[in-house]
């Protein structure tokens, strides 16, 4: 049994919209791994296809947030491996800076995550999509989603 077949189903219930940036070389290639694979995840996943993580802001962010997301992730290519240099790791910095801000504000910084792959391992992608999904309904039972105003 997975992570998310013992998730509580009143905590389930309120996880319906989870953003995903991928960038479109590792990200992109790893989901498309496990969908050849036919490597179930949860449906509440919706994946957004971005040239690079490094193009994503807290503007992005928070638009999704602000337009019903329970969640935001950005899934990029592993360190020293970004095709476009390093955006990978601006990503991350700047994820590191929205959770401190999440943090300050009183919310749960599980809200919004960072994660690497690599496009031949679809299994990846797919555990990333679990921790998601783990690290929210975790972040509910102490503190409420984000629509609630934790």
């Amino acid at each position: 049994m997975s992570d998310c077949e013992t998730i509580d189903e009143n905590i389930r219930e309120k996880i319906q919209n989870l953003v995903v940036f991928m960038c479109n070389e590792c990200g992109q290639g790893s989901a498309n791994t496990a969908g050849v694979a036919r490597m179930a995840y949860d449906p509440a996943i919706r994946i957004i296809r971005v040239q690079c993580t490094g193009q994503v802001g807290p503007t992005q962010i928070m638009d999704a947030l602000n337009n019903g997301a329970d969640a935001v992730a950005c899934v990029g290519c592993c360190l020293g491996a970004c095709h476009f240099f390093n955006g990978n790791i601006l990503s991350m910095h700047r994820i590191k800076l929205m959770k401190k801000v999440f943090k300050e504000l009183g919310y749960s910084d599980q809200f919004v995550n960072q994660y690497t792959s690599r496009a031949a391992e679809g299994e990846t992608s797919v555990g990333d999509f679990e921790d998601i999904v783990e690290r929210l309904s975790n972040a509910i039972k102490e503190e409420g989603t984000i629509k609630d105003g934790c």
